[in-house]
């Protein structure tokens, strides 16, 4: 939780854990991370609300601003345990397995040297910690780490999946609308009309509409009871890791980063001894200049080498698990019910516009693509 905001109180909270090495530690973020739950959607809103107006109060501080165009960027997961990774690193949907829930009040114990103790602590600060920490916490398992994401999709299936994607801009590309737009912008309409696997990852500046996609709001609505996620996603983190230049490109910009692993400190040689090696990363972030993206204040990003190369595995899951774990995550307790909001035009029928032409044209195109690639491996 960003410092400097009053929220409400939550109901419990939930630990995610990473290994302290994969990726290395940066002595930035601690080894257990805790999200707070609350009771609906709607606090959750509420409290990431709250959470972007202190950090760009923050920003304008340190006069960092305009960073990435200043905005914080939001994706609404239904289930907690979803990671923040674009599909194309993503392994296999499994169902979550289900987690122990514990009293903050009564925590389980362990026996050290022979004595009982907590063995998680609660400084309640002088008052009650529920006030604090909610009733309850629960662990989400298996620790994260690079090697388990690595083996839940393999580099040569990552290849796969990547030459799909290009196949797949290279025929939206004969498309009018898509080939009018910018390289970028081409895999951006992919990555949101279709169901090609994509290295991009799709955001928006607006927490509601996070909230709408966490909720159901594009497809069956989540079991009640369930634990929902919303993510605010400040990327000005890479700001004090690297030099940067910015470039305008068709729908955003891109920006050129340059390692400044000397500032770096312990983590230059963690980063060493892990064998991540130095490398020019590229960001870049548009908008589509669609109804339907429009509508749901949406933005594409995603992280390359130099000159749009993909980046070796190993290095692209490092840096989005950084980005991960230095995101701030609010979770929320599923109701069963889409978030909607008709006065600020967070609906069904405003961001899901049946109507759009893209939307039909591109996925005829995917089914037409992938009918092919059955038909090729049949014939061979």
């Amino acid at each position: 939780m960003s410092p400097n905001t009053t929220v409400p109180r939550p109901e419990g909270h939930i630990y995610l854990s990473y290994s302290p090495t994969s990726p290395p530690n940066w002595g930035i973020v601690s080894y257990d991370i805790h999200v707070f739950v609350y009771r609906n959607v709607h606090v959750a809103v509420e409290v990431l609300q709250e959470v972007a107006g202190a950090i760009k109060a923050q920003r304008a501080d340190r006069r960092t601003g305009d960073f990435l165009t200043g905005h914080l960027l939001f994706r609404g997961n239904s289930d907690v345990t979803q990671r923040l990774l674009p599909t194309h690193l993503r392994g296999p949907w499994s169902q979550p397995p289900p987690r122990e829930r514990f009293s903050v009040a009564d925590p389980p114990m362990v026996k050290v040297q022979g004595v009982n103790l907590p063995s998680v602590s609660f400084d309640p600060g002088g008052a009650d910690a529920r006030l604090y920490w909610g009733d309850w916490f629960e662990r989400v398992e298996p620790m994260r780490t690079i090697e388990d994401s690595m083996a839940d999709v393999s580099q040569e299936g990552i290849h796969r999946r990547d030459a799909l994607e290009r196949a797949a801009v290279e025929r939206a590309s004969q498309l009018p609308e898509v080939a009018s737009l910018g390289p970028f912008q081409r895999r951006a309409a992919v990555r949101h009309y279709s169901r090609v696997l994509s290295p991009l990852l799709d955001v928006s500046t607006n927490p509601e509409v996070a909230a709408f996609f966490a909720t159901g709001g594009a497809s069956r609505a989540p079991i009640s009871g369930t634990i929902g996620m919303i993510w605010a996603i400040d990327l000005s983190l890479f700001q004090d890791l690297f030099s940067f230049k910015k470039t305008s490109i068709p729908g955003g910009e891109q920006i050129n980063m340059t390692q400044q692993r000397d500032t770096w400190g312990v983590n230059k040689r963690l980063f060493e001894d892990y064998g991540v090696l130095p490398t020019r990363l590229e960001l870049a972030l548009v908008e589509l200049p669609f109804p339907r993206p429009q509508a749901q204040h949406a933005r594409f990003f995603s992280l390359a080498e130099e000159n749009g190369a993909p980046l070796p595995p190993k290095i692209e899951l490092t840096w989005w698990s950084i980005i991960e774990r230095r995101a701030y995550g609010c979770a929320f307790i599923q109701d069963g019910r889409i978030y909607e909001n008709s006065n600020h035009d967070i609906t069904v029928d405003s961001l899901l516009p049946p109507s759009e032409p893209l939307v039909n044209a591109l996925a005829q195109q995917h089914d037409t693509g992938s009918a092919a690639k059955s038909l090729r491996r049949f014939s061979s």
